[in-house]
């Protein structure tokens, strides 16, 4: 009350022209407050439709992408059915089957036979090396499938017809195992240039029991 008697009191002692100042002043004030709330409140809002567009926008790619990502899902949970299913995969006997079953369309000197499989010869034993997928935490893989091992066999082609090897590498790519070329190094003869030699490199992806050595690339035995 003493703050309202004194109001009043100093309102009282004004002259009509300070008065008229005084409520000048006041709007003017009053204006400039509700100015205040009136542009913060604005900009409040404008962040929340911005903040609502951008939200709908990442539903909007979200369903957009959806259909791929369950493709890729799928495919990959596809492979990793392959790879697991693929324990008993001998590269040496899938090789030997697609070999076994090629005629030689020119004749080798020195062959024993008619067939590839008499000019091919498997090179040292089968190595296995961890693969790691995944993302990296300091500076190491973070394997995304544990114990997945890549296993490679080198063939050596001493003297073949160029058309034989096209073929076999066609049909290690359209047959049923699991097996790709991961290395291929070719030359001509001079003296037969219809023939070639030719180091090639299968490979297949298997996933290793647990309890077996997994922890260093290592030469095993071939498969």
């Amino acid at each position: 009350m003493r703050i309202a008697e004194t109001l009043e009191a100093m309102v009282g002692r004004m002259t009509p022209r300070e008065r008229r100042l005084s409520g000048i002043l006041v709007a003017a004030a009053g204006l400039f407050l509700g100015g205040g709330v009136w542009f913060a409140a604005h900009a409040v809002v404008g962040s929340l439709e911005d903040d609502i567009r951008e939200a709908r926008q990442a539903i909007a790619e979200i369903r957009r992408l959806a259909p791929r990502y369950l493709e890729v899902a799928a495919a990959r949970a596809e492979v990793e059915r392959l790879i697991r299913e693929n324990k008993a995969t001998s590269i040496r006997v899938a090789a030997n089957e697609v070999l076994k079953e090629k005629e030689l369309r020119e004749e080798v000197p020195g062959a024993m036979g008619t067939l590839m499989s008499d000019v091919v010869s498997f090179e040292g034993k089968t190595s296995e090396t961890p693969v790691g997928i995944g993302k990296k935490k300091k500076g190491k893989a973070r394997p995304a499938f544990p114990g997945l091992m890549l296993v490679e066999q080198k063939l050596e082609f001493r003297e073949v017809p160029w058309e034989n090897l096209f073929e076999f590498l066609d049909e290690v790519a359209k047959g049923k195992d699991l097996l790709f070329v991961t290395r291929l190094d070719v030359a001509r003869k001079f003296n037969q240039m219809s023939h070639v030699r030719a180091e090639v490199t299968l490979a297949t992806y298997q996933f290793q029991e647990k309890g077996e050595e997994a922890a260093e690339p290592r030469k095993g035995g071939a498969r």
